[in-house]
């Protein structure tokens, strides 16, 4: 077996579900209307499936979501999920094309990484070591890194970025994958890009800012893509801060996620 197509990170819980997150893309992958990432499979909208697909998909796999709903739609949807006894979380979209990628050019013109961190790229052969690294920083600030497959860009396009020290310790980090279908009408155009995470003790040194802009410029360099999305929880000023600074903006939609928090306990995936 192929180490690397298993490689999953996080709390017993999380690793569980980003097994079955991975299995069940294996099932959906040339279904349109699904959408994955590393973490779990998804709806691309409600237009793809309705509120029982979606419970379904969060039984079967601990947590689903839909990609992008309107922001006028989140009170009722999120009523009928907690009826289910789902717990309910939900992102705001932010979202860039041109100015984004201009943005994360003027970035890189401007600043380097501090003397001492390098940044290294995740490829199909890194050592588990470095990946496990880039996994260690993103979950210290509660962000599930996705599946080791996509920060590989084993099965999906991707790039993962972490900055090492001279010891070889983690600071930062940073990804973006393809997340929907590549024959979705915006799938080859579109791709999610975050976890931007820094050790508490490197933070003001704009190292998410930095990596952020690499694996940005990295995406459309490499796969071709022209905008990108992240979803930054409502009031987590630091991460809205870096979207303005990239040149994201919010645009009226929202990712709608479930748990089952049997499965999950605490009912939340990720940051």
């Amino acid at each position: 077996m192929d180490r690397r197509m298993d490689e999953v990170f996080g709390t017993e819980p999380q690793q569980a579900l980003l097994r079955r997150g991975r299995a069940f893309h294996d099932l959906t992958r040339h279904d349109t209307r699904y959408t994955y990432y590393g973490r779990t499979v998804g709806l691309a909208s409600a237009q793809d499936g309705d509120i029982d697909e979606l419970h379904d998909l969060t039984v079967l796999q601990g947590n689903s979501h839909y990609a992008t709903v309107s922001d006028d739609a989140l009170p009722a949807l999120r009523d009928n999920a907690l009826a289910r006894g789902l717990s309910v979380a939900h992102y705001a979209r932010w979202t860039g094309g041109a100015e984004a990628f201009d943005a994360a050019r003027a970035i890189l013109d401007r600043h380097r990484l501090p003397k001492g961190l390098t940044p290294v790229t995740i490829t199909p052969d890194s050592p588990p070591e470095t990946v496990l690294k880039l996994a260690q920083v993103s979950l210290a600030c509660g962000v599930l890194p996705p599946s080791g497959a996509v920060l590989r860009g084993l099965i999906k396009p991707a790039v993962a970025i972490v900055a090492l020290d001279e010891r070889g310790q983690p600071a930062a980090c940073a990804a973006a994958a393809g997340f929907l279908h590549p024959d979705h009408p915006d799938g080859a155009s579109t791709c999610w890009w975050g976890m931007l995470a820094t050790r508490p003790e490197r933070r003001g040194q704009r190292l998410a800012l930095i990596l952020g802009a690499m694996a940005m410029l990295d995406m459309t360099a490499r796969h071709g893509f022209t905008h990108v999305f992240t979803g930054v929880e409502p009031g987590n000023t630091p991460s809205e801060a870096i979207c303005t600074r990239m040149g994201l903006a919010r645009d009226g939609t929202s990712v709608f996620g479930v748990a089952d928090a049997r499965q999950l306990p605490g009912g939340r995936m990720t940051r």
